[in-house]
């Protein structure tokens, strides 16, 4: 190393002295797992997938995301308020969330509906339109 610089008419540099670590102030850092570690509470993995809106349902964006995964007592209304805060749905708009066949009722809990449908009940649709004079 000490040649390289020498042939090249540079200064050498000097060692690298190891620079001694402050005290850490508080409590010490816990050593990180894995960071796809998924919180127990999170129990129920859901698919929402788009299935029409009428017309006149206005603009609204697209889910970033096609899977969600939440608590298994969040309701089909948190469901809801979800996607309209997402999809930044206006407030006259109807959004109905499907399983299957079976509309959900607003009280339904994941859980609830995991059990009384199967598992196959991971997999919510959604649909949306504008129903004038009706706020849902």
């Amino acid at each position: 190393m000490h040649d390289f610089y020498k042939e090249r008419g540079l200064e050498v540099p000097k060692p690298a002295v190891p620079q001694p670590v402050p005290p850490s102030r508080g409590r010490p850092r816990k050593v990180l797992g894995s960071v796809f570690r998924i919180p127990p509470e999170l129990d129920i993995s859901i698919l929402l997938e788009f299935i029409g809106a009428n017309e006149g349902a206005g603009n609204f964006k697209p889910l970033e995301k096609k899977f969600v995964r939440v608590s298994g007592e969040a309701t089909i209304g948190h469901v809801e308020k979800f996607l309209r805060r997402k999809m930044d749905l206006d407030p006259a708009c109807q959004v109905d969330i499907i399983c299957g066949d079976h509309l959900l009722e607003h009280y339904q809990t994941l859980r609830e509906i995991r059990q009384v449908i199967g598992e196959s009940a991971v997999q919510v649709c959604a649909s949306w339109g504008f129903v004038p004079g009706f706020l849902f």
